[in-house]
């Protein structure tokens, strides 16, 4: 009878520990795969939010449930039933009939490599569901910064469509600039004293160095194109940045965050914004920022591709 019970403690603490090793690795594998280009990164997120399992927390009464699986619920369960053995075993049997440290730390394992995600987006539930399912950002309602005809096509024809103007929240049904405005006011153009070369060139540095890809220039129309790959799952998001000169002097620095698949960014092309306009600012220095002053009108709005060049090393095509 001892031998049948250790033999059922050995496969329930061996399966906590294949659990608390082999869900991370899957996790890992689905988020880079993408990223380095074995499958489309929205495959990657597909696969991982429909066997992920947080649709457990509905069950549970949590918040927060999406997507479908069994994977973080079933390695939480494995863990928790792990030390529930260790410790039945340990009063029950003795210290002699327990299972060793290692059974413990299996347990422990994976029950926190399954429950901490769950608890996660349950907690931050309420947060996803203030963001409102938009993916266009721009500093200019009114004429937002316009991509190439190549771009758009390097987008590819399953991608978000990049017309600012014939968008709308999905939720609400009020216009695109109205729901951005609400939801980011912190979004808006850069003032600045600097001359506008001065200000293109920091812009297109900055660019450079938060590490997007930057795959169309002109110095003389003071515009470029970049691409700016997310950490998980390698998803493609597409800027464009447009510097215009002041009529009384200095420049205006507008940008635009477009995401290639999706219907909410979650925040990130706002984020993304607001990183690029904190780092321009500190870049070109203290007391360049200026209030805002009229402008000129954009130099490229329709068909900047005959002035844009392409630049070694761009980003050729691909989306999300």
């Amino acid at each position: 009878m001892m031998t049948v019970l250790r033999a059922i403690r050995h496969l329930v603490v061996g399966l906590a520990a294949v659990a608390a090793l082999v869900t991370p690795l899957w996790f890992v594998t689905a988020a880079f795969g993408g990223k380095f280009g074995f499958w489309e990164p929205i495959a990657g997120f597909r696969h991982v939010l429909g066997l992920a399992g947080f649709n457990v927390l509905d069950a549970l009464g949590l918040p927060g449930a999406i997507g479908g699986g069994f994977i973080l619920p079933l390695t939480a369960g494995l863990g928790l039933a792990a030390l529930i053995v260790a410790i039945v075993f340990r009063l029950a049997f003795g210290r002699a009939n327990a299972p060793g440290a290692g059974g413990y730390v299996a347990g422990v394992l994976a029950l926190v490599v399954g429950a901490a995600p769950l608890l996660m987006v349950s907690s931050a539930a309420g947060d996803r569901a203030a963001i409102p399912p938009i993916h266009d950002i721009t500093t200019d309602f009114d004429t937002p910064p316009q991509f190439t005809g190549a771009l758009v096509e390097r987008r590819g024809s399953e991608a978000n469509s990049v017309d600012y103007h014939a968008k709308t929240d999905p939720r609400s049904g009020r216009a695109l600039p109205e729901v951005q405005a609400e939801a980011y006011p912190e979004i808006a153009p850069l003032f600045t004293a600097a001359e506008p070369a001065l200000a293109y060139r920091a812009a297109h540095q900055t660019a450079r160095d938060l590490g997007w890809r930057i795959s169309t220039a002109s110095d003389g129309a003071m515009m470029f194109e970049a691409q700016d790959v997310t950490f998980w799952f390698g998803f493609i998001d597409d800027v464009v940045v447009r510097v215009t000169p002041l009529e009384n002097g200095g420049s205006r620095v507008d940008a635009r965050s477009v995401s290639r698949v999706g219907m909410s960014d979650l925040g990130a092309n706002a984020a993304r914004l607001r990183a690029f306009f904190a780092a321009l600012e500190s870049s070109l220095g203290d007391g360049v920022a200026m209030a805002p002053q009229p402008a000129a009108e954009p130099a490229l709005q329709a068909e900047p591709e005959a002035e844009l060049e392409t630049e070694p090393g761009a980003e050729t095509g691909g989306g999300r």
